[in-house]
């Protein structure tokens, strides 16, 4: 993928609704005041829910944003074994779901090295920390948007990089699958009984 020069903003989950990218766009517009030279990209968007009438409403609120839009990149689904390259490339993850099963990527994004921007809703306050991520209150692309301009600030990327990695070693397959060992043991014993 070849980017202008210029900070860089990843979304992954594709445009919907409960990814509440519309207000990431709001967010990115506002950014773009201070930040003129930010890129947004957007990834994934596979699903077997139909989104159409929210992708509809989205398309129309980038077409209002004139010379902001090109700046937004919407690339479709990414391979996983090109995830990696593509968390190199950006400067933080925007990820201010509006609900949320877990959020992998956030992890990922971690483990790489990339700031990561979140929601202050559950999952995310149950297993993050005040200063593992930049938080923001989804229901305000303001919030969003100051936490983005937050996330290209030298202290506080040289504070929420380490925490992040450091998170992201305490989800390792490893740990994961060694906290599960009880509840498969528990399990086997009553079906053996």
């Amino acid at each position: 993928m070849n980017l202008p020069l210029g900070p860089t903003f990843l979304s992954i989950g594709g445009v919907e609704a409960r990814k509440n990218t519309i207000g990431i766009l709001d967010a990115f517009r506002q950014l773009r005041a201070v930040q003129p030279e930010a890129q947004l990209v957007i990834a994934g968007g596979a699903s077997l829910l139909d989104h159409s009438a929210y992708r509809e409403e989205f398309r129309t609120e980038l077409a209002l944003l004139r010379d902001h839009a090109a700046a937004v990149h919407l690339i479709g689904p990414v391979a996983d074994e090109d995830m990696p390259n593509l968390y190199r490339l950006v400067d933080a993850l925007v990820f201010p779901s509006l609900k949320e099963g877990f959020g992998l990527v956030v992890l990922e994004a971690m483990a790489s090295g990339v700031p990561v921007i979140v929601s202050s809703i559950a999952p995310f306050t149950e297993y993050l920390s005040g200063y593992d991520v930049i938080w923001c209150d989804p229901h305000h692309s303001a919030s969003i948007a100051d936490a983005m301009a937050l996330a290209l600030a030298p202290p506080i990327r040289d504070r929420v990089i380490p925490r992040g990695l450091e998170v992201a070693g305490r989800f390792s397959w490893r740990r994961v699958a060694e906290a599960h060992l009880c509840a498969y043991a528990t399990l086997k014993e009553a079906t053996n009984a």
